[in-house]
């Protein structure tokens, strides 16, 4: 992609060649290097007069390494500057803690949505793999719920473009809310197995951390393993200078140590 970008002059390629490789500077956990070429694709887009489509890709394959890195803020604004739909907007703004406009959009866009479950539901995964990521951590029941009656039976594991992650790790984190616990500790082991196979870097040290807290708040025989899964969560995002949650991952060791 790369050479035929420099043979053939056409302004789009460049830019599709920088999508691909701000995923893959994700995947491997260069988020500073997804960060700049993100950066770099909105200035091209601006030089050649595409801003807006260049805005577009610069969302949907760079938001996901500005959220691991803590840059809430700057993705909130990316998102509404080229792209303010509801899923984009609900992912950001989950991380930011505002969750009363969170599900405000959850209620319209999930609970109230006339198919969902049914053949005529058409929308795509990626779409509700962000929805559920913003129902877990906001704690909403009923949409984790409709999502993952959705999505159970989904035959992809990872999204690349929109929410750059692995699906495996998000079903984990819906039946965990819902109470069942020993299948989510199967969705979180079929998390680490994918990402280890891949390799994913931040989902595998993210996907290791949501299991080291299910196994401590509800597995307590199993203390040895969890803090394994920690250790190896910590040292992971410190590399990758994932703060929030290295910040997430040290309270647990804080509150073991008390």
């Amino acid at each position: 992609m790369r050479e035929f970008a420099e043979r053939s002059g056409q302004v789009y390629v460049p830019i599709v060649v920088a999508i691909r490789e701000v995923i893959q500077a994700t995947i491997y956990g260069r988020l500073e290097e997804a960060d700049k070429i993100t950066r770099d694709m909105l200035a091209r887009g601006e030089e050649l007069g595409i801003t807006i489509i260049t805005g577009v890709f610069a969302v949907v394959s760079g938001i996901r390494a500005l959220l691991l890195s803590g840059k809430n803020e700057e993705a909130l604004q990316l998102v509404t500057t080229y792209y303010p739909i509801p899923n984009e907007q609900a992912l950001c703004l989950v991380h930011l803690g505002r969750e009363a406009e969170v599900v405000k959009i959850l209620e319209q866009s999930v609970v109230a949505r006339p198919d969902i479950g049914s053949a005529e539901d058409e929308t795509p995964v990626h779409y509700d793999i962000m929805y559920l990521e913003a129902a877990v951590l906001t704690g909403h029941r009923p949409a984790a719920e409709l999502l993952l009656n959705r999505l159970a039976d989904c035959d992809f594991r990872i999204c690349s473009l929109y929410s750059t992650s692995c699906i495996p790790r998000h079903l984990g984190g819906a039946v965990a809310l819902l109470g069942k616990y020993d299948e989510a500790r199967k969705y979180y082991q079929e998390a680490i197995k994918v990402c280890t196979e891949m390799p994913f870097r931040p989902e595998l040290a993210l996907s290791r951390l949501q299991l080291a807290e299910l196994l401590l708040e509800h597995y307590p025989d199993e203390k040895k393993e969890a803090l394994e899964h920690l250790d190896f969560a910590i040292k992971e995002f410190r590399e990758m200078k994932m703060q929030p949650s290295l910040e997430r991952a040290l309270r647990h060791k804080d509150i073991l140590k008390a």
